[in-house]
């Protein structure tokens, strides 16, 4: 059956209305096989007094007297008339407001902020700056498809909203006022753009690089799979003093390199946690502390696990390459776990024999330990129940974290859709009253190219509401998350020394220190290590992120403290919780928004402007370029043809010839150029040269015969020289010159021909 609640109108109207609607509710119930069964005959008297006409409910209907008090309240609740104290806004108010918006639109100070932020919104109020409110719903457009701006007083006045009862005049005549400087600013893009959600509306601002906003568009370090991925590359980045990140070892289950690299992982962390176990509770006065008449497992387990830490440690100093180590197969692993398990979980003890080699056991589980201590440095988080922590691989506020213990665990959510991550459990934190804790260190980047971090001065830390145990796997005992934690109460046998509120400020966690004898450890230990390992965290992950100009982001990173205050780097949050929720946020939270903006917009036009709280801990160096010198530097290429071969009776190749064979010949030109006459062009043939003999003996015999002769007109005396002996006879000649001209005919053939293919 409907309920009459939705059938009545808001407001009260009419009788006649008021009556409609109950007709029309018991004509349902008539339907419905409900009959009425009381009349009303008060309403039906009023009705037929207003007009002397018959009643519009002519079947007989009933009201309850649930129905008569929603019928009382319905009359009760007139309907809101117009608002009467409007703000009446005059032709030279409006002058002067469009007046401020144009300069402000030069001076480039105009915002839009979603959501509420009154803080960061009253910081550019203080400053001159101008909101354009964006909601949800977009102006009325006009004919060109552009919303169209008021332009009349009349226009301003319908937009002005109205007055509330708890507001003054003068809050209400400033919001007015801002409601009609944001409608002029409604076809202007805003010079800072704030949303701490990601949303389809960014897109189009972030086309604008002028405008300055407070997100970037890729950030994978805030989620738990792309952090554990990115700081594989840490070791490129590491500088001592600058950049080191301490982060327990993680391994993302959805790829199986991972996956196989994290069961042998667990495996040796099984081995040297019962070594750990052995050493820390034998004594050579009391055997006993390790073993028991009614201990069932076997001292080969002990023994299995030295062995696999001696390997270990030969693996890591390269002792394996000239020796073979026995093959371990996977029964043999499961066996030692399963003994691994009921020796640390459930309590139980060695078998004791007589003559046991416990005392030799304990010198080489030392020896071992020692070993393996040089080769794994986070073995000082471990501790002794070898516990990993599974966590989902996007999702945040703690939601699906649990602790594990055993091996299997893990295997039941590899073939799951969502990517989880599994990550070595710091067993052994710093305490404070038996209690965990872990620290909120805000930072923020205003550049990734290059790379420019400012960190917080101020930071808080978050309590459990329980006591510290590694019995007990709730997470009330190890999420510290306030998102968690606020779902529980504080135990009794907490120490009363902890805030209720299980929030400290930095400043009474250093009174806590110096108060147990260590004041100088948070400035010289803890706050230099959380800043390396941000500065670390955020150069293994710059080439991922976004390189958009006037953009800038604040995050939240949570620490751990071990036991000798080292910080450990846990996860980077995006969007930190800046909520109210303890008197610590409610004052530290609006601050670091104020400086915030301080940083932002007045370190930006004033260089020596305060910044707050916020220090500069970190700015990337680049070269600079050199000077532009006036040099072109560029490069052009050209097309590569190929060269055409040129003819060896050819001018150019005989005129090389000719050059070539002068030079040799004339012995001054051979002094003056000896670099040329060395060097043979390229592409001259082979040339003969045919030198005459000057003997020092036939010389002088020649010379004289044809002196002789020369008076004499007889015939030329021809000497048998090896010149004449080569010549040919007369006849021979005759020959000869034939056989030259018909070659020398072939070869002018040849060539016409050559030419012509080499025309065409």
């Amino acid at each position: 059956m409907g309920d009459i609640k939705t059938m009545l109108p808001r407001y009260d109207t009419t009788l006649n209305v008021r009556l409609t609607a109950v007709s029309r509710y018991h004509r349902k119930c008539h339907i419905m096989a409900v009959p009425p069964t009381l009349n009303d005959k008060n309403l039906l008297d009023k009705q037929q007094n207003q007009n002397n006409e018959k009643p519009i409910i002519s079947v007989p209907f009933s009201i309850t007297p649930e129905i008569q008090e929603i019928i009382d309240k319905c009359m009760q609740n007139k309907k809101p008339e117009e608002n009467k104290n409007k703000l009446v806004i005059t032709s030279e108010k409006l002058t002067e407001l469009r007046k401020n918006v144009e300069n402000a639109i030069k001076e480039r100070k105009t915002f839009t902020i979603k959501g509420g932020w009154n803080t960061i919104r009253n910081a550019f109020l203080s400053r001159g700056w101008i909101e354009k409110f964006e909601g949800n719903k977009p102006p009325p457009k006009g004919a060109s498809g552009v919303p169209a701006p008021p332009s009349t007083v009349e226009d301003f006045t319908n937009i002005i909203p109205a007055k509330q009862n708890w507001e003054s005049d003068e809050a209400y005549r400033k919001k007015c006022e801002r409601v009609i400087m944001s409608r002029m600013l409604q076809n202007h893009m805003v010079d800072f753009y704030w949303n701490m959600r990601r949303d389809g509306t960014d897109f189009h601002h972030r086309i604008n690089t002028q405008q300055i906003m407070n997100r970037f568009g890729r950030s994978l370090f805030t989620s738990k799979e792309g952090l554990n991925l990115l700081l594989q590359e840490m070791h490129w980045h590491s500088e001592p003093g600058v950049a080191h990140v301490n982060f327990p070892r993680c391994y993302t289950l959805g790829f199986l390199d991972h996956y196989s690299h994290f069961v042998d992982d667990f495996r040796l962390t099984a081995c040297t946690s019962l070594l750990k176990w052995f050493t820390s509770r034998y004594t050579k006065q009391d055997e006993l502390t390790v073993t028991s008449p009614e201990g069932t497992e076997p001292l080969t387990a002990l023994e299995f696990a030295i062995k696999r830490c001696n390997e270990f440690v030969s693996k890591q100093e390269h002792a394996d390459i000239d020796k073979d180590f026995a093959v371990v197969w996977s029964n043999e692993w499961d066996q030692f776990l399963t003994h691994f398990y009921n020796i640390i979980h459930s309590d139980k003890m060695f078998k004791y024999l007589k003559d046991l080699p416990l005392a030799s056991l304990n010198v080489q589980a030392k020896i071992a330990l020692k070993g393996v201590k040089r080769h794994w440095p986070q073995m000082v988080i471990d501790g002794m129940r070898n516990i990993w922590i599974l966590k989902p691989g996007n999702k945040c506020r703690g939601r699906g974290i649990q602790l594990i213990k055993h091996l299997e665990d893990v295997s039941k959510v590899m073939n799951m859709k969502m990517k989880y991550v599994v990550q070595k459990y710091i067993e052994q934190p710093l305490l404070i009253y038996d209690t965990k804790f872990d620290i909120r260190q805000w930072f923020m980047i205003t550049g990734t190219h290059p790379l420019t971090i400012w960190m917080y001065r101020e930071s808080y830390l978050r309590f459990s509401t329980q006591i510290f145990s590694l019995q007990n796997f709730h997470e009330s005992l190890h999420l510290t998350n306030h998102a968690v934690q606020c779902k529980y109460k504080n135990v009794n046998q907490r120490d009363k020394a902890l805030p209720d509120e299980n929030m400290w400020d930095c400043q009474t966690f250093k009174a806590y220190l110096k108060q147990i004898g260590h004041p100088d450890k948070w400035d010289m230990v803890i706050l230099p290590g959380m800043r390396e390992n941000i500065i670390g965290a955020m150069l293994a992950c710059q080439d991922t992120m976004d390189r958009r100009p006037n953009t800038f982001e604040l995050y939240g990173a949570d620490f751990v403290i071990s036991e000798d205050y080292t910080p450990w780097l846990l996860e980077i949050n995006s969007s930190p919780d800046l909520s109210w929720s303890t008197s610590v946020t409610a004052r530290m939270c609006p601050q670091c928004l104020e400086d915030m903006v301080k940083v932002i917009i007045d370190k930006r036009r004033n260089p020596s402007a305060d910044t707050g709280a916020f220090d500069l801990v970190y700015r990337q160096n680049f070269p600079k370029p050199p000077a532009y010198l006036g040099m072109n530097l560029s490069v052009r290429g050209h097309r590569i043809f190929r060269k055409k071969l040129k003819h060896k009776d050819s001018k150019e190749i005989k005129e090389e010839q000719n050059t070539y064979i002068k030079r040799r010949k004339d012995p001054d030109n051979e002094s003056k150029n000896t670099e040329f006459t060395l060097s043979k062009p390229k592409n001259l043939p082979a040339v003969n040269i045919v030198k005459m003999y000057k003997g020092p003996v036939i010389g002088d015999l020649i010379e004289e015969l044809n002196m002789s002769m020369s008076s004499k007109p007889a015939k030329p005396v021809t000497i048998d020289t090896p010149e004449n002996k080569s010549r040919p006879s007369s006849r021979a000649n005759s020959t000869g010159q034939r056989q030259s001209k018909s070659k020398e005919r072939k070869e002018h053939k040849r060539r016409r021909s050559h030419r012509r293919h080499s025309k065409k």
